[in-house]
């Protein structure tokens, strides 16, 4: 069996594991068996859709072109959870006050319950997500390409990063809509989100460690005048550098996907408590390796490979193919996790601020029972979340992509 099958049959493995999670989540639901569903811990990991292929990645491909700029994306989340931990309470009170289920719903909610504005403010975040759902899959099949073959062309690649979109779609019509509640709380996608978490955290620092300690024989790499004059950095503390730590606070909290999390699906200020400094403490060690990671691949790649993938090209140069395909399986969790709840949240503003109240203006004076409305929120939503995917894979195919997942 070649590498691109393992890979393949890794992702259709680690994909049915994702299913069995959440039905077993969501049957414990049912079961009132929620001691751990309900755990601040859950609750911190999934958190970490904040850490998309482009950190899994990108990062390492942000380091290998502009130094340290990198570690902006993870200085804004954590000022926030550090420093501002007063406006997450209450952000996350407000949610609960108001049973706010979007972004869209909390904007409208600012200005007296504006059903226009909540309405513009899902179109925006429809536009605005959609190509980063495409980067999701491009990166998808960018790390495929890794254990393809030369002569076997990308068709396959697209093929397997169609039925990835399919699948995920099916995944978050599944049970991301089976139990609708004025809550808008979904655990079996969240206590899937958290393993999630788990697997690319493991990946990210196993590969880290593979390098500093195992794959480099020579520690004095990290100090040749070649490599460090490539991550020589003359921003540190620029305004460049101000505005995307700035940027990334920003994103912690009006992401549709991070509201989602962070807002929607917070159960008590306990969790939030131990976020404060878990999340921080989670976001570390995500980037703890990503520099060494960076140095090994430009001293030992060619000069136009790509920077993005050093994660993978790295420990398969050395000849580490386990290790390469752990590496896979956690840009795979990476990229699916950030998909799975962006085109959750992003469906149920869809339904709620754009189809249901042309419906409901639609049917005039006729009024719906509730079970009616029950049933039509449930088939909007699903066709949503099928629409959504196939805008970003549309998106995706029509661009062919960029070249640096970072940018």
């Amino acid at each position: 069996m070649s590498n691109a099958q393992i890979v393949v049959l890794v992702a259709v493995i680690y994909t049915i594991a994702l299913f069995a999670v959440a039905y077993w989540a969501d049957s414990a639901v049912k079961s009132n068996r929620r001691p751990l569903l309900s755990s601040p811990l859950i609750y911190v990991l999934s958190l970490s859709v904040y850490c998309t292929a482009w950190t899994f990645y990108g990062a390492v491909g942000s380091a290998a072109r502009n130094g340290f700029e990198f570690l902006t994306i993870y200085l804004g989340p954590t000022i926030v959870f550090v420093g501002w931990w007063w406006f997450l309470r209450r952000l996350v009170k407000i949610g609960r006050t108001e049973k706010l289920t979007s972004i869209a719903d909390f904007v409208s909610a600012r200005y007296g319950k504006s059903v226009s504005l909540a309405a513009i403010t899902t179109i925006i975040a429809l536009i605005g997500v959609t190509p980063y759902i495409a980067l999701q899959l491009q990166s998808i099949t960018l790390s495929f390409s890794v254990f393809s073959q030369p002569d076997q062309g990308s068709g396959w690649q697209d093929i397997t990063t169609l039925s990835v979109a399919i699948g995920l779609a099916v995944f978050i019509a599944m049970f991301g809509t089976r139990n609708l509640n004025a809550s808008e709380r979904h655990e079996g996608v969240v206590t899937a989100i958290a393993l999630e978490a788990v697997v690319k955290l493991i990946a990210l620092v196993t590969v880290g460690i593979s390098v500093c300690f195992w794959i480099i024989d020579d520690p004095a790499l990290f100090l040749k005048d070649e490599v460090l004059s490539q991550l020589e950095s003359n921003t540190i503390f620029s305004s460049r550098w101000v505005t995307l730590i700035c940027l990334s606070a920003f994103a912690i909290f009006s992401l549709p996907r991070m509201f989602q999390v962070l807002v929607v699906e917070n159960q008590s200020e306990r969790q939030l408590q131990l976020a404060s400094w878990a999340f921080p403490g989670y976001l570390l060690l995500m980037c703890l390796f990503v520099m060494p990671i960076a140095v090994f691949g430009l001293s030992t790649g060619s000069a136009d490979a790509n920077p993005d993938l050093f994660v993978l090209t790295v420990p398969l140069s050395q000849g580490h193919e386990g290790l390469a395909i752990l590496a896979f399986l956690g840009g795979f969790s990476s990229a699916t996790s950030m998909v799975i709840v962006a085109a959750l949240a992003l469906a149920t503003m869809v339904s709620n601020h754009l189809i249901l109240p042309l419906i409901l203006k639609s049917q005039g004076s006729k009024t719906r029972s509730s079970s009616d409305l029950r049933t039509v929120t449930k088939i909007t939503r699903r066709l949503t979340i099928f629409l959504i995917l196939g805008l970003g894979y549309l998106y995706y195919r029509l661009t062919g992509g960029t070249e640096a997942l970072a940018s």
